[in-house]
């Protein structure tokens, strides 16, 4: 590398902007994620990716609209965190998304998140696309804006009864979904569910077709999304066509000891394929503060 080349490549490296985990225990050991990156959060549904999540998202949101709610060692590094939150969820309606996040939260870390955020409900249409069987279909609990809109649609096509939509255009409609939400943070709940998919119709393949399009997207918006995946961490590592896809890795464990759950996550690198080298494991907790993390100590390839 000429010199000229060395000088553009520092100045390229220098001028990445990075936002804080927004989580306790984290943000000072760590330097933060790089704008512009999709995050995946991976690890069994008790091990404590859902209370990162919201954590995350919540104290993000303080140190931008509440910096009295969080240290100033956060709020101080507000100017590149997106003034909102765009939640896109697939299985879950929107109250559940919501109770979730309260049941995690303090009070006061839930209202600024709530006000802050957007859930972009498609649960109903992701339930719609499977062989669900009719009395429980009719029986799940709707969102009004969802019912408005499917009342809209039926009285648009009294005359002609319109195709079934397919998981193909669902997943486009989800893409142009996320593309509107460009300035914000995003979170894709979930690729579980998309993985699902594929077993009622989306063709193989097009999943990860999604995660590299959004990889991508996600470059050039100069956002941060976060992918959850409800799968047990160790699984995750070991699938080559997932690890290491995106950006940057948060693997959540937990493992019952007793009458107690230990848990763990470690952060992996943000420098394109997971380097095992630069894994870092933290000691995480959820209390009544949300979930925060201590006890950080790097680990090593032969510690795996």
């Amino acid at each position: 590398m000429s010199p000229s080349s060395s000088t553009e490549a520092r100045r390229i490296s220098e001028e990445v902007s990075y936002i804080p985990f927004g989580v306790r225990g984290l943000d000072g050991p760590l330097r933060g994620i790089p704008t512009g990156s999709s995050v995946l959060l991976a690890g069994a549904p008790d091990a404590g990716g859902d209370p990162f999540t919201y954590t995350s998202l919540a104290r993000l949101m303080a140190a931008k609209h509440a910096p009295e709610q969080v240290p100033s060692q956060l709020s101080e590094r507000a100017e590149h965190i997106p003034e909102s939150v765009t939640y896109l969820t697939l299985s879950h309606d929107r109250e559940h998304v919501y109770s979730a996040m309260d049941a995690v939260l303090p009070d006061e870390q839930f209202d600024v998140l709530a006000d802050h955020t957007t859930v972009a409900d498609f649960s109903q249409r992701f339930m719609d696309l499977l062989p669900v069987p009719e009395a429980l279909f009719d029986a799940r609990r709707r969102d009004d804006a969802i019912e408005q809109s499917e009342e809209k649609h039926h009285e648009m096509d009294t005359e002609s009864e319109p195709e079934p939509e397919t998981f193909q255009e669902f997943l486009d409609d989800i893409s142009d979904r996320l593309a509107e939400a460009s300035d914000s943070l995003i979170v894709v709940d979930s690729l579980s569910d998309i993985e699902r998919a594929t077993e009622f119709g989306l063709p193989t393949g097009h999943e990860l077709a999604f995660l590299l399009g959004l990889r991508e997207a996600v470059v050039n918006w100069g956002t941060v999304a976060y992918v959850k995946l409800d799968r047990r961490a160790g699984l995750v590592r070991e699938d080559t066509t997932v690890s290491g896809l995106l950006h940057g890795s948060v693997y959540f464990y937990s493992n019952d000891e007793g009458y107690t759950t230990y848990r763990t996550v470690r952060v992996g690198s943000f420098g394109g394929a997971l380097d095992t080298e630069r894994q870092e494991v933290f000691d995480s907790i959820v209390d009544d503060g949300g979930f925060r993390a201590k006890a950080t100590k790097k680990v090593g390839r032969k510690h795996w």
